[in-house]
């Protein structure tokens, strides 16, 4: 009997373990107060650069190590740890948590125009983007005036009027920017389902010439 205790016990601890390490990693769902907490650190402009991933504020461009302090990994990279000469630009890296799931899964791009070669933690991050390709998809958004990855395309239109481009009856999607730079300037780009015109797809943008 005592060593039956004993192993139950122990079965115990050992599902408590793989519990917490199976959820760990998992992100909260956001409640309506974090959105109102997280909106009221960010800019109410849209192209400010603003964003909140995860919890964590950047104002883009930032210095794209700020996502690997927060828990992103790059995911089959061939720069990473690479000195950057000036001009560098590469688009739609991707990262995750280290998993390679498709729920963890965002898009940096990565840029340098300092004028000199930089080590590669001083590479400075000019867009995120966010496809949720599941219903289960981990990371969460929110983005000023408190648009999140469950907002509408009429959301949007309320919280920051007319964008500049709006195909959502054609393809599903509405751009709003304040400069058309090819690689440079500052744009949001948000993708919607054509059925429940629900978000699928945030791309921000903020990079400056010099």
């Amino acid at each position: 009997m005592k060593k039956l205790l004993i192993l139950c016990l122990n079965l115990s601890l050992c599902l408590f373990i793989l519990t917490a390490c199976g959820t760990s990693n998992k992100v909260k769902e956001l409640t309506e107060d974090d959105v109102k907490t997280y909106t009221s650190q960010m800019s109410e402009e849209p192209l400010s650069g603003d964003i909140t991933l995860n919890g964590v504020k950047y104002t883009l461009p930032t210095k794209a190590k700020n996502l690997e302090d927060n828990g992103f990994k790059y995911n089959n990279y061939s720069d990473k740890g690479q000195p950057l000469e000036t001009g560098y630009y590469v688009e739609d890296i991707c990262m995750d948590d280290g998993s390679k799931s498709e729920e963890s899964r965002m898009y940096a791009t990565l840029f340098n125009t300092s004028g000199d070669t930089v080590n590669f933690d001083d590479a400075m991050l000019g867009i995120i983007k966010i496809s949720k390709t599941k219903e289960g998809y981990e990371n969460t958004v929110v983005l000023p005036k408190g648009i999140t990855l469950n907002s509408t395309y009429d959301d949007v239109i309320n919280a920051y009027g007319t964008p500049k481009v709006d195909y959502m009856d054609q393809v599903g999607w509405v751009k709003y920017f304040v400069s058309d730079l090819g690689k440079y300037g500052q744009e949001l780009h948000i993708e919607f389902d054509k059925d429940t015109k629900v978000i699928s797809s945030i791309r921000l943008k903020n990079i400056p010439r010099e």
